[in-house]
């Protein structure tokens, strides 16, 4: 575990992933936050304040200011004339923070300034590093140190990963998962199980209690790391298929754990759960903009070794995939109130939305479901698509999609099966299936397109279709 911790700190950015992991980390320490890092605030060097312990020092309460730093602590970062570099954050927490920005109750106390940062102390500035320290360390009252990578990893280990919320079978789940991301062939199985042993098997509690809600927060923490360890390693793989997989997961099943346990109402819980949602946005935005570019091309989704049987599961796999993300934004959208933050949710909605009529255009199997379970997918493409104001592009696929269905049932190929099945899928391409009345004796695809002539008042097509 520390060699996968320790891979995966390297690869975090300075914005919006170390600095948001640190938090969870302080307050697994003792550590009580006072601030976060904030995109476009000045901070004066402190990204993240807290008071807490500090246990390499008889747990004696002091301040620390910690500035983050992305990457390895080398020469560039350390002083290239930029207000971004080490050394100036460090000038500004000594000359600005200390002096002014420091509530009265914590004047007193002992200064800790750490310097965090996801890679290694480089040997080039061990020496500037050092000097530094001893020219500006004050007896009782200011000191340094340098929390980088294997540090961070010493520390997630022993805060974060510990028995209680995170026994050697979750570990275990997690390596495995991380062993097999190269593979599509099958779900994130290890992953799944993972979930439920920190949700469903680790005797979380259910109170209201402080207690009770650090506890959960800590394993609604430990969740969220491992999504975000997959979704690296799955970066590194060039794969993210897994990763968007485990992320959905996650999202439903601790949705579905708050649901049982009544716990929508308790705000550390859902804050938690939160950030676990936006873990999944930034998943499933990165495979979004990994297919943007085959989105455009005619029959983009049909490399990378399709055949005939798999491009049609595919097409509708990823029109599902981008449905959901069209919503998403729409919901965002809707209950946001910031309208700068409103305005970029809506600009994504419409962007997922014209990738999406670009892939229904141009990949032909879009009009012709293989599965009638495919009804999800194409009900959360509609969904997207009109509102963002695709009606007529919706319109068009309706239709479509109601001729070739009614089509390829009158020749007894290509129509949607009931049963959902692989096999019968490869029996009915094969000419060995059993007869079509037997393979399509229900639909729920039929009634939800006829519900969509309502929706999108296409009276006259609809006469045709019924």
């Amino acid at each position: 575990m520390k060699l996968v911790i320790r891979e995966y700190l390297s690869m975090l950015k300075e914005s919006r992933e170390l600095d948001a992991l640190l938090p969870d980390l302080l307050l697994s320490m003792g550590i009580t936050p006072l601030s976060k890092a904030q995109v476009g605030v000045r901070q004066y060097g402190v990204d993240v304040a807290g008071v807490g312990p500090d246990l390499d020092d008889n747990s004696i309460d002091k301040l620390f200011l910690i500035t983050i730093k992305q990457g390895d602590f080398s020469r560039k970062i350390w002083d290239d004339g930029s207000p971004q570099a080490i050394r100036p954050s460090l000038n500004e927490i000594i000359d600005v923070y200390i002096p002014g920005h420091i509530d009265e109750e914590h004047k007193k106390l002992p200064k800790k300034v750490v310097v965090c940062c996801g890679g290694d102390l480089k040997q080039d500035i061990e020496n500037n590093w050092r000097g530094y320290k001893n020219n500006h360390t004050k007896s009782g009252d200011l000191e340094f140190d340098l929390w980088d990578g294997n540090k961070l990893t010493l520390l997630i280990e022993n805060f974060l990963l510990d028995e209680y919320l995170f026994p050697q079978l979750v570990q275990k789940h997690l390596r495995k998962t991380i062993a097999l991301v190269e593979q599509n062939e099958n779900e994130p199985r290890y992953f799944y199980q993972l979930i439920e042993e920190i949700l469903f098997r680790g005797n979380l509690p259910k109170e209201k209690n402080k207690n009770a809600e650090r506890k959960r927060q800590k394993a609604l923490c430990i969740h969220d790391l491992s999504n975000n360890i997959v979704f690296y390693w799955c970066q590194e793989e060039d794969n993210l298929k897994p990763a968007l997989l485990c992320a959905e997961r996650a999202v439903l099943r601790n949705w579905d754990w708050m649901r049982q346990n009544e716990l929508f109402d308790c705000k550390v819980t859902n804050k938690k759960f939160t950030q676990l949602f936006f873990t999944y946005l930034k998943v499933t935005g990165a495979y979004a903009n990994k297919l943007q570019s085959h989105c455009f091309v005619r029959d983009g989704l049909f490399g990378y070794g399709a055949d005939e049987l798999e491009y049609p599961l595919r097409t509708f796999e990823v029109i599902g995939i981008l449905g959901v993300l069209g919503i998403v934004f729409w919901n965002l959208s809707a209950i946001t109130r910031d309208e700068q933050l409103r305005k970029r949710y809506q600009e994504q909605m419409q962007a997922v939305a014209q990738m999406l009529a670009a892939l229904i255009e141009n990949n032909p199997p879009a009009f012709a479901p293989r599965y009638d379970g495919h009804v999800i997918d194409i009900a959360l493409g509609l969904f997207t698509l009109i509102n963002a104001g695709y009606t007529s592009q919706a319109a068009r696929w309706v239709k479509e999609l109601s001729n070739q269905i009614i089509f390829a049932y009158q020749i007894g190929k290509y129509f949607p099966i009931a049963s959902d099945n692989y096999n019968d899928l490869i029996a009915l391409e094969v000419g060995l299936a059993p007869p079509k009345e037997k393979l399509m004796e229900l639909s729920t695809l039929l009634p939800m397109l006829a519900g969509w002539f309502a929706v999108l008042n296409l009276a006259d097509d609809y006469k045709a279709f019924q």
